[in-house]
């Protein structure tokens, strides 16, 4: 009757704690306790479930603060067997790896975070280099220019006109000046003209050397008569025709012909018979100049 009372006094001073049913707490304080003896009370040891059914995770723990946590595997079928079991195991751990508790780190009071300069701003992204554009390719000629017609028979002059291929060589804005004149029943007809247009066409043959199109071109055209006396005016010429060209490495041939459209017509009195410029008439150019870009 001795023994149960102080076998109870070994449990409540057992320094131990099972949180598993695996094993009985009170067989493994008894066992662990005729295994160590006195040591028993400097050590903490927790016992509790671990990954599978027969294994369990034992935390060993000094007074000093040293601790290690082991997992055991038991292989008895009953709780006695898996509690003698474990109080071996328990007491070899003891005994045979001190080396393995480590000393708990003290608390300590939260340390701000280290302070970080910030990040130096990054260098703006250099814009993308943009593909040059492509040179302006164009054209400038000189040449001789003819028209035919009834009242002032014919008439001749330079043109200076010039041009850029532009929208894949397919338009052509154009800009010219011109002189001619001409004569008939004494009456002397002089023209200046000058004014814009365009072309629209493609080129042909192998390298696109040849250019083949329609082009229209407004003048303001300055007409002065002189017999006995003198007499000017304004008028206006439409040119409607094609256009033909020829560009080599810098050498450009044009030719273009069509009709003169001038609007009002007009009629010149002379002393022996009337000069009269009517619409419509047809113009012939020639062109010979260089090529730009």
């Amino acid at each position: 009757m001795l023994l149960v009372p102080a076998l109870l006094a070994v449990l409540v001073a057992a320094p131990i704690e099972v949180g598993t049913s695996l094993v009985d707490a009170t067989r493994l304080a008894a066992g662990l306790r005729a295994r160590v003896g006195p040591e028993l009370d400097d050590w903490t040891i927790t016992v509790g479930p671990a990954d599978g059914a027969d294994a369990l995770r034992v935390t060993l723990a000094r007074g000093d603060g040293r601790a290690a946590s082991h997992t055991v595997r038991l292989a008895g079928k009953t709780v006695e067997d898996r509690t003698r079991e474990l109080a071996a195991s328990i007491t070899l751990l003891m005994d045979s790896h001190p080396a393995d508790l480590t000393p708990a780190a003290p608390a300590s009071p939260a340390r701000p975070a280290p302070q970080r300069s910030p990040p130096l701003p990054r260098p703006p992204d250099a814009p993308a280099s943009r593909p040059p554009r492509p040179a302006l390719r164009g054209w400038l000629g000189l040449g001789p220019r003819i028209e035919v017609g009834s009242g002032l028979r014919y008439e001749a002059g330079l043109d200076l006109l010039g041009g850029l291929w532009l929208a894949r060589e397919h338009v052509q804005p154009l800009i010219g000046l011109g002189f001619s004149g001409g004569a008939r029943h004494g009456i002397s007809v002089l023209h200046a003209r000058f004014g814009a247009g365009a072309a629209f066409g493609a080129p042909l043959g192998p390298g696109g050397r040849l250019w083949l199109g329609a082009h229209l071109l407004g003048h303001a055209l300055y007409l002065h008569a002189v017999e006995v006396g003198t007499d000017a005016t304004w008028l206006s010429s439409t040119e409607i025709g094609g256009l033909l060209q020829y560009r080599g490495r810098r050498l450009f041939l044009g030719l273009r012909t069509g009709l003169d459209l001038t609007l009002p017509a007009v009629s010149i009195r002379g002393t022996r018979g009337v000069v009269r410029r009517e619409v419509p008439r047809w113009c012939f150019g020639l062109m010979f100049g260089v090529k730009f870009g």
